[in-house]
């Protein structure tokens, strides 16, 4: 919710990295415009992302307990578990002459469970759902080079009021991918990005490589801030890594926290890396599992200037995810 965290400094206290969650989201959303554009609409796609047309996915994390907390807090020595459930949806493609569009629809929903549920905080977050729509438009400019466009629209919000424009996240992304190899087996796209959300406009660039080996036994993905990569063990079985960087920005209708201090919007992300597998059941159908840590957890709470309110960080978790997905392409 398939997860902006400010990226703010290279090291922060306690000698952890610092990805400011701000802008690594937005790289991750520039990669992930470029990718999918360059995936889904190429003739000979090799991305499994934009194979896996249809799908359901649950992830469980470990519970843990946010760090760095005022004692005051209802976040204080309170641990809370992590559910993220997913679902996205493939709409068939279709051409205005040499030009292909696609788009889909995503839907997540993060779920916070507490040990103390009784206690309310103004800061505390349980449930937020993101509703996205991706439109991506290729026209090509030869048998190698492609022109790219995306429109990302994207609704936060925990439902707890109804829905407005403070909620709709304006996303978009215009780049060029070409292929390369005999077979045109590694794909490079490269784009600019512009996102607009919470009064505030940031353009960030974004690459992605997309490889497959000639003997169709090795797949792998990168794009800033996620890697995949599988290997097939036979037809019906692959085995690989996965990474990402996961977060969700959303609306929290204006309050004032503890020190009465104004609070426009939150932002919770957390890196995964693991292991995965990918077993075909029937046809089409695969199911997917992946097992790993959750890294660097950060909840962030951001006034109307885009400037931080409280950065609550998390301990690490683990975290096991199952996916069932409705693939095409290879088999």
């Amino acid at each position: 919710m398939k997860t902006l965290i400010t990226v703010r400094n290279a090291i922060r206290k306690k000698g952890e990295m610092i990805f400011p969650f701000k802008h690594i989201s937005i790289i991750k959303r520039s990669c992930l415009c470029v990718i999918v554009s360059a995936f889904f609409l190429s003739n000979k796609s090799h991305g499994q992302i934009i194979q896996d047309i249809a799908g359901i996915a649950v992830t469980a994390h470990h519970k843990v307990s946010f760090k760095d907390v005022p004692s005051e807090s209802f976040l204080s020595e309170n641990k809370f578990q992590l559910n993220t459930y997913d679902a996205w949806l493939g709409i068939p493609p279709f051409e205005i002459g040499k030009t292909s569009v696609f788009s889909n629809l995503n839907y997540r929903m993060m779920d916070f469970n507490y040990d103390r549920n009784s206690i309310q905080d103004a800061n505390r977050i349980e449930r937020i759902h993101e509703i996205k729509s991706v439109i991506i438009i290729k026209h090509p400019l030869s048998e190698k080079w492609s022109i790219l466009g995306i429109a990302m629209p994207t609704i936060a919000s925990d439902f707890k009021k109804s829905v407005s424009f403070d909620d709709l996240i304006l996303d978009g992304i215009v780049g060029l991918s070409k292929k390369f190899g005999r077979e045109s087996n590694l794909e490079v796209g490269l784009g600019v990005h512009v996102l607009h959300s919470f009064g505030e406009t940031l353009v960030t660039p974004g690459i992605s490589i997309d490889y497959q080996s000639t003997d169709k036994k090795w797949l792998a993905q990168f794009y800033w801030p996620r890697l995949n990569v599988l290997y097939s063990l036979s037809p019906n079985t692959q085995i690989g890594l996965a990474g990402s960087i996961d977060w969700t920005r959303f609306n929290l209708k204006n309050y004032k926290d503890d020190h009465l201090k104004e609070v426009d919007y939150a932002q919770f992300s957390t890196i995964h890396g693991g292991l995965q597998v990918h077993q075909r059941l029937v046809g089409g159908i695969w199911l997917q599992a992946q097992a790993g840590m959750g890294l660097l957890n950060r909840y962030e709470l951001f006034d109307t200037h885009q400037k931080t309110v409280n950065d609550f960080s998390a301990s690490n978790m683990a975290y096991g995810k199952v996916t069932i997905t409705y693939r095409i392409g290879r088999k």
